[in-house]
């Protein structure tokens, strides 16, 4: 998976480098670039945070109606979010796609022979079967760290006298590092500088989500958002903490930037892009868009009554929903010289049992309860 999504990944750290010949400060560059491509899907999760804000009582209500009946719950939700145009999944796409572009990170690290220096893989395995047979702590998995580490140590170098001197010199004048720090070094349990990558992984992505929590309140209005945000920002500080123990310095220092970023992004996104000005007008259009349904159901109400035709339920009022209601509950005079008692009979049971069967299938819906068909017995 790591190749997969290191190869695209490496074709831009080599652009980078071309024009920068220190791996460090183009995998600074590089953090930059990824969080300005993301800006826009971060608009767009606040957007969303900010519109499911406003229906939100609309969606806890529906859970507490159909709280027995999971099915119809989730259709009932399903068509909030139709009419809404909301989908749940949008607020997580930016954290998804980081995922992938930190396992591309990763094996862009790992193999800057490869993805940097465009050495070609024969050759990178010939010279981890060179490097195997002089040190008993060869790591496959970090062959090519170790080959850097090898090439570019005086007392080493010879190992590879096989190898053409265009690929040695390439590795030989690798700058590999940041500021005097080796990016290939895996931080450990020990009391020196590298311990400091991890720790400050996990502080700043701590910081990162605390300040997105604070300039985007919205988030986590509802109680079921805001114990995930409150999980997320404890959980992925010691995810930050652990993965940086465990893959080169590179990956953290591009961990820590990116961390960085995304805190100063959520304060400038909170100036500009206010979550409060979006829930605002995400309100006023709602609004908007009812006025218009009440003035187009007016004048499509006006017209049949005008012609004398008969209303539809949707443009009645209440008081004559309640009266034709009412008419329907009526039975026949008694001194009508066609009436049929025994008709009547029959007709005045049928309209018994629809009206118990509608109310049963209500109180299924309302508590979740399995629908009972009314037979004769419920009439009697």
């Amino acid at each position: 998976m790591q190749e997969i999504f290191g190869y695209p990944l490496g074709w831009v750290m080599w652009l980078l480098y071309t024009v920068i010949r220190n791996y460090g400060i183009c995998l600074i560059l590089f953090t930059i670039l990824v969080r300005a491509l993301l800006f826009p899907l971060s608009i767009k999760q606040q957007k969303s945070s900010a519109k499911m804000a406003v229906f939100q009582p609309k969606m806890a209500e529906i859970q507490k109606k159909y709280a027995n009946n999971k099915q119809k719950q989730q259709e009932e939700l399903m068509k909030l979010y139709e009419e809404h145009g909301y989908n749940p999944m949008s607020g997580c796409l930016p954290l998804l796609i980081q995922f992938p572009i930190l396992f591309g990170i990763i094996d862009v690290v790992y193999k800057p022979l490869r993805h940097i220096l465009h050495i070609p893989s024969d050759v990178v395995s010939q010279m981890s079967d060179i490097l195997a047979q002089h040190i008993p702590q060869f790591n496959a998995y970090q062959a090519e760290l170790q080959i850097v580490a090898a090439v570019q140590n005086p007392d080493q170098v010879g190992w590879f006298s096989s190898i053409g001197t265009e690929y040695l010199d390439k590795i030989a004048n690798f700058d590999y590092s940041l500021f005097g720090l080796d990016l290939g070094v895996v931080p450990q349990f020990e009391w020196n500088w590298l311990i400091l990558i991890p720790i400050l992984s996990g502080v700043t992505s701590f910081l990162a989500s605390f300040i997105s929590m604070r300039t985007n309140p919205t988030a986590n209005q509802n109680q079921q958002g805001g114990c995930m945000m409150k999980g997320m920002l404890y959980i992925m500080p010691l995810f930050s903490v652990w993965i940086a123990f465990t893959v080169p310095v590179g990956v953290g220092i591009y961990w820590i930037v990116s961390n960085i970023l995304a805190g100063v992004q959520s304060i400038v996104m909170n100036k500009i892009y206010s979550p409060a000005r979006y829930k605002a007008e995400y309100e006023q259009k709602l609004k908007e868009a009812e006025e218009k349904k009440r003035l187009e159901r007016e004048k499509r109400r006006q017209k049949k009554l005008a012609r004398g035709e008969e209303l539809d339920e949707e443009d009645m009022t209440e008081e004559e929903k309640k009266e034709k209601a009412k008419k329907n509950r009526q039975e026949p005079l008694k001194g009508d010289p066609d009436r049929d008692p025994e008709a009547e009979y029959l007709s005045s049971k049928e309209r018994n049992r629809r009206r118990l069967a509608e109310a049963r299938k209500k109180d299924a819906e309302k508590y979740g309860e399995e629908y009972i068909e009314v037979t004769d017995k419920d009439l009697m």
